[in-house]
């Protein structure tokens, strides 16, 4: 560890209460690493989205784009029913040619991803 990260630490111990009586640590971020070879803290990527559930984040925009045909008594809910997981998961991308919104986009394929759909759409019959 050099000197600068040792100091860090120290410096973050104390800001958590080890001598102020404070209980938690403040939201501090590191700064960017400009050169790689310096000795400064780096960037921490963001976490991972986490995955989507059907009824709850994905349902409700196949609701609100894809209604009246593709649910219930619509013309196309024979042949693709959207009120059902395992339609969207066939379809997988392939809904983005109605589906335009990117976070809507990501939300679907959060979905996707955890229910191990994968990217292409289908082929047509």
């Amino acid at each position: 560890m050099s000197g600068r990260a040792a100091v860090l630490v120290v410096i973050g111990a104390l800001s958590i209460g080890c001598v102020s009586g404070r209980t938690h640590a403040p939201a501090i971020e590191p700064p960017a690493r400009d050169d790689p070879g310096s000795a400064g803290p780096i960037s921490v990527p963001p976490p991972a989205a986490e995955p989507a559930d059907f009824n709850l984040n994905v349902r409700p925009i196949l609701e609100a784009n894809c209604r009246p045909c593709h649910f219930k008594g619509g013309k196309m809910y024979e042949r693709l029913p959207f009120d059902r997981a395992e339609t969207v998961r066939s379809l997988g991308a392939g809904l983005f040619t109605r589906i335009k919104d990117e976070g809507e986009q990501g939300v679907i394929r959060a979905f996707l991803d955890r229910a191990g759909a994968g990217a292409a759409p289908p082929s047509s019959p």
